[in-house]
């Protein structure tokens, strides 16, 4: 007896064509999972079919095209945008090699009015000796490396002219430049005024010579001080819609607190206390800041492929990115060990701390990043960077890790020293054990320090130096 069943029609479903309105009984499809009528079911095997020759047509089809394909030859339009291009630079050469000749005419004449003017004041009976050669040095040293120069760059073609700063040594006001003594100027410190920190509350703070401001991480706000410590306003910080604050640092140029964060850059103004976006520069994760003159150094992060590039405005207008393959040209390895880590700007150099390299490099900003020259900072940890005026000095608060005690040191860097030795020495602490140093007006600057040994006692305190010269 056959075991096979006479094959019938279901009636528990319906047709899966949605207005059917025939019987409930219908049949499974044998290419899909539907199930129609017997009436439906004969329209979708057309369908089928049909789309079943579509796709045999369509295949030979693009079979026959395939055959008959050739590579396309498009020599002649590539000649042509190539001719243009070259047509276009031919054009942007001729034009700067203009622009070099005038600029270097207005560049010679400021260069002359600029050396008559300093050899006048070798003369000054006012200014002792010392005070006449540290400032001759300086000078000398600027005037010497000053020339136009070129930036061509690597990433696309375009060139940019760039004229040597000759005004930001302070040529032109010799008598008011403030150095430091730095060997005294802590120990013969007094103290103007001292405010509460907590360095986990107070993790921002900068000054300009007008004003001190100190970011309170607990309540999100500004607290803005004149020099003489009083209070003058709070602001507030909106840090879902501003982004993480980074770094804090004055600028002259746009005569504001510049704040990087990590969605754009902003700008503080201390007369109407108002941030606002600073829209000649806009979005951005920005990591670090620094500014000088008409200058601004920024430390921009551009994702996880591109990584950290110092990025260098002038007038508003970039001048140059500096990438990490930039500062280590002859060791390729070391764009991918080294972290941008902080950036702080004395006159026209900037000192850069890289991580993971026990070095931190000075650059000439006016001669397109150029290092100069790297300072080797085994062994020490680095608690803070900061410059001394515009003196092409910097002073490092760092932990000696191969003492015990884990002793704090005081350390130096002057750029100005031509003994390669001697760039970076010690200087005595005189027992305040500070961790931070800020210096402001001509001669204040805030401190912030344990208390003897203490190192949850911490003390911020703004001083006036007694000895400069």
């Amino acid at each position: 007896m056959s075991n096979l069943k006479r094959f019938r029609p279901s009636v528990e479903s319906i047709c899966s064509y949605a207005h059917c309105v025939e019987s409930p009984s219908s049949i499974p499809c044998a290419h899909c999972s539907l199930t129609f009528c017997l009436h439906h079911l004969v329209e979708h095997q057309t369908a089928i079919d049909n789309e079943h020759k579509r796709l045999i047509t369509t295949i030979e089809n693009y079979r026959t095209r395939l055959k008959t394909i050739e590579f396309r030859d498009n020599r002649y339009e590539l000649f042509q945008q190539l001719n243009e291009w070259k047509t276009s630079m031919n054009e942007n050469v001729e034009k700067i090699k203009n622009e070099i000749d005038v600029t270097y005419e207005q560049c010679d004449q400021e260069f002359h009015g600029i050396k008559e003017t300093i050899l006048n004041n070798i003369d000054n009976e006012e200014m002792n000796l010392k005070e006449i050669l540290i400032n001759l040095e300086q000078s000398l040293h600027t005037l010497e490396s000053s020339c136009v120069e070129l930036i061509i760059s690597k990433t696309n073609p375009t060139i940019r002219l760039m004229k040597p700063n000759l005004n930001s040594s302070g040529f032109s006001d010799l008598q008011n430049k403030v150095q430091p003594d730095l060997d005294r100027f802590l120990s013969t410190s007094e103290v103007i005024f001292s405010l509460d920190y907590d360095p986990n509350d107070t993790t921002l703070f900068a000054t300009s010579s007008q004003y001190l401001i100190i970011y309170k991480l607990s309540r999100s706000i500004f607290e803005l001080y004149d020099n003489n410590g009083q209070h003058l306003s709070d602001i507030n910080y909106d840090h879902t819609h501003y982004g993480d604050l980074n770094q804090i640092t004055w600028s002259s140029y746009v005569n504001g607190f510049l704040l990087a964060t990590s969605k754009q850059l902003l700008k503080l103004n201390c007369t109407t206390k108002r941030i606002a976006r600073y829209i000649d520069i806009g979005f951005g994760f920005f990591k670090d800041i620094c500014a000088g003159g008409e200058s601004i150094l920024l430390v921009h992060n551009l994702g996880t492929s591109l990584g950290d590039v110092i990025e260098h405005y002038s007038n508003n207008q970039m001048i140059q990115r500096c990438w990490k393959s930039d500062l280590y040209p002859n060791e390729s390895n070391m764009k991918d060990i080294m972290e941008i880590f902080r950036i702080r700007m004395s006159s026209h150099l900037v000192a850069i701390d890289a991580l993971f390299t026990d070095k931190i490099l000075v650059c000439d900003i006016l001669h397109a990043m150029k290092c100069l020259f790297r300072i080797d900072t085994k062994h020490c940890s680095i608690l803070s960077m900061s410059p001394i005026y515009d003196t092409k000095q910097w002073v490092l608060f760092v932990i000696d890790e191969q003492n015990e005690s884990s002793q704090r040191r005081m350390l130096v860097i002057n750029a100005q020293e031509s003994d390669t030795q001697r760039r970076m020495r010690e200087i005595k602490c005189s027992n305040l054990l500070p961790t931070n140093i800020c210096f402001f007006g001509s001669k204040h600057f805030i401190l912030t320090r344990t208390e003897n040994d203490d190192e949850e006692n911490m003390l911020f305190e703004c001083r006036k130096m007694h000895n400069t010269f």
